[in-house]
């Protein structure tokens, strides 16, 4: 059974599930208990955890979840991410055909069945796929998602960890997060002990188009910078676009290209500048110091991109 209680509109930003479609109707009323905007958090109120029933708390109100979920749907394809690392791959997900852009993504997955909402994910298509919970970020679309199944809204967050917990908290896997993020942590400080000595040398991640590089924030780039204190370029640590020249001009001991997968470039920034002077007179190109990550997801909300990143980091610091 589930019941499910409605917040007023200046709750907007928590999380929801209503009713399971086919179930009789709970009496909707003002849930003051749920959390602000700013929390993100979906709270358990049952007890032990993994334990069902289960109350969660979220951006429209409050649901009491009967049963694990066995059929969950995302219109989101971050969040098939983060159910495939919970080891709980969703029943049916947006961008399917999509996962070739997310090498870790596409290997995990690799023989599981999960149903394709499309690029941009279909309300048909959705439906058809007879969720019994759909978790998503898309607050704008919460009243057509219910309709179909009892929809969680989990606001965007760059803070993965924090992101997985809540997604635990949903599905009832929350030994499984707190045993990912133990192990994430737990190799991050071994790792960053190992790399104190390269402090004194500045390292860059950056995509490559064709033409320039982007650089992101340091919020986005946490697993180079705050997980493994690498030293970051001064001039890029609030991201941005910049040309060869400004690449030049920065000079960092250590280069990651990270896999553009909206503009990829034919055999990459190696083929692509393996003639440019300019690129040749880089201390990253002279002393072996450039190096691609595949998977993009690293510079994204995705966790797994980061779980596998930190060692690929790890291994090209330390000249493995």
């Amino acid at each position: 059974m589930i019941r499910s209680r409605i917040t007023l509109p200046f709750w907007a930003a928590a999380l929801f599930i209503l009713l399971l479609t086919g179930c009789s109707p709970a009496e909707k009323t003002a849930s003051p208990e749920a959390d602000s905007p700013s929390s993100g958090t979906a709270a358990q109120t049952t007890g032990e955890k993994e334990a069902f029933p289960r109350t969660i708390q979220h951006a429209k109100g409050s649901l009491e979840i009967g049963k694990k979920p066995e059929k969950v749907a995302t219109p989101y394809i971050v969040y098939l991410d983060y159910l495939t690392v919970l080891d709980e791959p969703p029943h049916a997900s947006q961008g399917m055909d999509m996962i070739g852009s997310f090498p870790n993504l596409k290997k995990r997955l690799e023989g599981k069945q999960v149903l394709d909402l499309g690029r941009e994910a279909s309300m048909e298509k959705l439906l058809a796929a007879s969720p019994d919970l759909i978790i998503s970020e898309d607050e704008n679309k919460f009243t057509e998602y219910n309709k179909i199944a009892p929809t969680v809204i989990i606001p965007h967050s760059e803070d993965w960890k924090a992101q997985l917990r809540i997604i635990a908290k949903v599905i009832g896997a929350e030994e499984k997060a707190e045993s990912v993020i133990a192990d994430y942590e737990k190799k991050a400080a071994e790792y960053k002990e190992k790399l104190a000595s390269k402090r004194g040398e500045t390292v860059l991640a950056a995509m490559f188009s064709g033409k320039e590089f982007t650089s992101f924030n340091m919020s986005r780039m946490r697993v180079f910078y705050e997980d493994l204190g690498l030293t970051p370029v001064e001039a890029f640590k609030q991201g941005g676009n910049f040309n060869l020249e400004g690449l030049a001009e920065a000079d960092p001991d250590y280069l990651f290209v990270v896999n553009n997968y909206v503009q990829p470039v034919a055999g990459g920034v190696m083929a692509s500048m393996k003639d440019n002077p300019i690129w040749n007179r880089l201390k990253a190109v002279k002393n072996n110091r450039v190096f691609v990550l595949d998977d993009s997801s690293v510079i994204g909300p995705m966790p797994l991109g980061k779980i596998v990143a930190i060692d690929e980091i790890m291994k090209a610091m330390s000249g493995q």
